[in-house]
């Protein structure tokens, strides 16, 4: 039997919207996540290729099965440490603008008009986790990348996200 994790609070799901949001949208103007996702590519293309060849030698031949497993696990360190420093950074800047008070948020996020953020992140689907669940460094960076790549479905859902959040009250830690 698979335990599964208790569905997310409404509160929970608003401060993950927010928060996650807010660090896409920070992250679209780091010049490093840019350099980043074209690192990526590169090196998606050049494992391909080492891949392929390995593939398509001899199986034979010594360092075949070592080319694979060196191409399959060599980035995803290297990448995965730079995301972290990246949205590290970012984090950083929006919890020190977060309320240190919890109820200073649950006051904010009182009205029904913040539901409309939650209805509008669940009508779509990108096959990762939702912008209303806490995300990991890596999922939110595939978000950034996704909007980079100009993906229109991924485009909309943030438009309408934009508006929503221009029509919602101004936080009262921003004031």
């Amino acid at each position: 039997m698979t335990k599964r994790r208790p569905a997310s609070s409404r509160d929970e799901k608003l401060q993950n919207l927010i928060m996650n949001h807010s660090m896409i949208f920070m992250g679209m103007f780091e010049e490093a996540f840019s350099s980043l996702a074209e690192k990526m590519t590169e090196a998606l293309s050049e494992g391909a290729g080492a891949i392929a060849e390995a593939l398509s030698g001899d199986a034979s031949k010594p360092g075949a099965a070592g080319v694979r497993e060196k191409t399959k696990g060599e980035i995803t360190p290297a990448v995965r440490a730079e995301i972290g420093n990246l949205f590290s950074g970012i984090r950083e800047e929006i919890s020190s603008q977060w309320p240190k008070d919890p109820s200073i948020f649950k006051a904010y996020i009182s009205s029904p008009a913040f539901d409309r953020g939650i209805e509008i992140v669940e009508r779509y689907d990108f096959r990762r986790p939702k912008l209303t669940d806490e995300l990991s460094d890596e999922v939110l960076a595939s978000y950034v990348f996704l909007l980079q790549s100009g993906d229109k479905e991924l485009g909309r859902m943030f438009k309408e996200l934009s508006e929503w959040q221009a029509s919602l009250p101004k936080p009262p830690w921003a004031r």
